[in-house]
């Protein structure tokens, strides 16, 4: 059974070609484009990976997102991946809970799918 990525990115751009190589490397992919859109997702259907964009719109950013993943006892054991395009707020990621911290920028998709393939399997 293919395991579940849920892909927090609110560049719709990204968030297609990310999805179609995570699609391609045999992962199913829930897509959300902001934080709210994130929680209900994990509501519905509980992924194996999250991959979470810092900069999101609405209420909440990524950071929030992830605190808030982290105090919950039923997805605070999930993997998140940061994925941004910020090279300064390694740290804080880290810090909240987040397994890896990749710049966008500096990380081709190959890269990214090969990190998920080692944190899934």
């Amino acid at each position: 059974m293919a395991k579940t990525i849920l892909l927090i990115e609110d560049d719709l751009d990204i968030q297609r070609i990310y999805s179609m190589k995570l699609d391609a490397a045999g992962f199913k992919v829930l897509l959300s484009v902001d934080a709210t859109q994130g929680l209900t997702e994990l509501k519905k259907e509980k992924p194996d990976l999250i991959l979470l964009d810092i900069m999101l719109p609405g209420k909440m950013n990524g950071f929030e997102l992830l605190k808030n993943l982290k105090e919950d006892e039923a997805l605070k054991n999930i993997p998140v991946v940061v994925l941004t395009n910020l090279d300064t707020e390694k740290d804080e990621a880290l810090n909240l809970g987040a397994v890896d911290y990749i710049i966008k920028a500096n990380t081709n998709l190959d890269q990214i799918v090969e990190k998920v393939k080692s944190l899934l399997h």
